[in-house]
């Protein structure tokens, strides 16, 4: 049968440019000549070892091709067509799907990729003195900070209950909930809530200035623990920048002059970064996932996300 080569272990017709015998698996080509009294291999063709000189055996002769059967005076059945399996083996393809590996990148100071570290199944654990991914010289990294983890519905990043907290860089505009951290530059802002308190009926008018409407507000967070300064927000549009803003940190060289924006409805308070050079970042509450191309801020800490 022309265009058949017969495999030697099960007899299996196959066609001529297989590789392999698509019923047993094993390989259709002869195998390597050696010579049979040093063993070393012959080249196609060759009549004497080059090595010890002994004259080769003649090559085995290759399986003789089925005969072709005898044709049928009556129609054959039609038979169904090979599952889409068997006919993507039949055609020596095998699909094969294999999920996206993300890495984790240190950044450096200047900016250069530093150490990467592939997220796998196994949980990858960062820290200053235990897991994984360590920054020893970073005191503002607790000791085991948080965890990365790959599952079936993608990969995952958790705090661990860290003193500063883990972050978040902003991709697309978040709404914020009373008690959400963000960072700006070196800045640590708390969102809080501004209740209007009504006086009791009969009650004397406490002094002060008129209500302007504030509804929510800023909080900034110092190092050791305490507030500094509260800016409130209005309603509408709250800038946040070095320059110009009404939220303003003119000493911080790490915000941009016009970093973010805060708009403030009655739907709740929506933050946006608005092209900051070092980004806008959320503290995480809970297990988050992430994909190729986030960053995520822990200690003083830059770790990005590559696909």
């Amino acid at each position: 049968m022309a265009g058949k080569v017969r495999c030697a272990h099960c007899g299996q017709d196959n066609e001529a440019g297989f590789s392999f015998c698509q019923s047993c698996g094993q390989s259709l080509r002869p195998a390597p000549r050696t010579c049979g009294s040093c063993g070393s291999p012959l080249l196609p063709g060759a009549r004497f070892c080059g090595i010890c000189g002994r004259a080769a055996e003649p090559p085995a002769a290759p399986p003789a091709a089925a005969p072709e059967p005898p044709a049928s005076r009556a129609p054959a059945a039609a038979s169904p067509p090979p599952a889409p399996a068997a006919a993507g083996l039949a055609a020596g393809h095998l699909e094969v799907r294999k999920a996206g590996v993300l890495k984790l990148v240190a950044v450096r100071p200047d900016g250069l990729p530093g150490p990467t570290y592939v997220i796998t199944r196994a949980p990858l654990h960062c820290g200053r003195t235990q897991g994984e991914v360590l920054f020893p010289e970073d005191a503002t990294i607790s000791p085991r900070h948080c965890r990365f983890t790959t599952r079936e519905d993608g990969t995952w990043v958790e705090d661990l209950g860290s003193v500063n907290g883990t972050f978040l860089r902003l991709r697309q505009p978040r709404p914020l909930a009373p008690g959400d951290e963000i960072r700006v530059g070196r800045q640590l802002l708390r969102l809080e809530p501004v209740p209007r308190a009504a006086p009791a009926d009969g009650a004397a008018r406490p002094w002060g200035s008129a209500d302007p409407g504030y509804r929510a507000r800023l909080t900034q967070l110092l190092q050791d623990g305490g507030t500094g300064e509260v800016f409130p927000l209005r309603h509408g549009e709250n800038a946040v920048g070095r320059e110009v803003g009404h939220v303003s940190f003119p000493g911080d060289r790490y915000v941009s002059a016009r970093h973010a924006r805060l708009d403030l409805s009655d739907a709740g308070v929506l933050l946006t970064d608005v092209g900051s050079s070092n980004g806008t970042f959320l503290r995480l509450t809970g297990a988050t996932r992430i994909a190729g191309g986030d960053q995520i801020l822990v200690g003083m800490q830059l770790l990005r996300v590559e696909g």
